[in-house]
């Protein structure tokens, strides 16, 4: 299940409390750590991440809380990713990806597929039928080599978009998966590269 951007932070704040402490942060911890004032806030997303199986909630017991990933190899507590968000990408027509880095999340990269190296904010719902919505936040794995039927994000004609590709020998496009947008067929004559792979997403809350 995917997280929410508030989710995330709060699990990777959980998994670097207990590999530093040795124990789980009290909820008063927790808000401080991530910027929220109500604990009842904290229990809301606590309950959230329990729901989705990424910890378990003790009652009536101080720092009640198990991580149920912590001990998992491709979850080490140790190694949370810090990834800036550094602009948007269109899920429609391409845009221009907005200069500077907006803020730096630290993540588990057990939520990723891939392992990302930055993150851009979709804009747009071209890429709905991929689960991928408007406001989410989508890691992406530099790289500038994409095979056919990967999701990619593209530089085409100075705007960055995110796309299937397909290549077929010479042919190259870059589809949508949601109904009411066109291909995108580059111009050989105008800017356009493969700037990273669909490493996963962070769904916005």
């Amino acid at each position: 299940m995917s997280l929410t951007t508030r989710q995330a932070e709060i699990l990777a704040f959980l998994h670097q409390h207990a590999a530093a402490q040795g124990m789980p942060p009290t909820l008063q911890e927790i808000g401080t750590a991530v910027g929220i004032e109500h604990l009842n806030a904290v229990v809301k997303h606590l309950r959230a991440l329990e729901a989705k199986g990424h910890i378990a909630l003790l009652p009536n017991r101080a720092r009640g809380i198990r991580l149920l990933d912590a001990a998992t190899p491709s979850s080490p507590t140790d190694d949370l990713l810090a990834l800036p968000l550094i602009g948007r990408v269109a899920a429609g027509e391409p845009l221009l990806s907005e200069a500077g880095t907006e803020r730096v999340l630290r993540l588990d990269p057990a939520l990723f597929k891939l392992r990302p190296d930055y993150l851009l904010r979709v804009r747009g719902d071209s890429m709905r039928d991929d689960g991928i919505l408007d406001g989410d936040l989508i890691g992406v794995h530099a790289t500038p080599v994409a095979e056919h039927g990967q999701t990619v994000v593209a530089r085409v004609g100075g705007g960055f978009t995110v796309k299937r590709l397909y290549r077929k020998g010479r042919q190259l496009r870059l589809l949508p998966r949601s109904a009411g947008y066109q291909p995108i067929d580059p111009d050989p004559r105008e800017d356009f590269a493969i700037e990273g792979l669909f490493a996963g997403l962070i769904r916005q809350g």
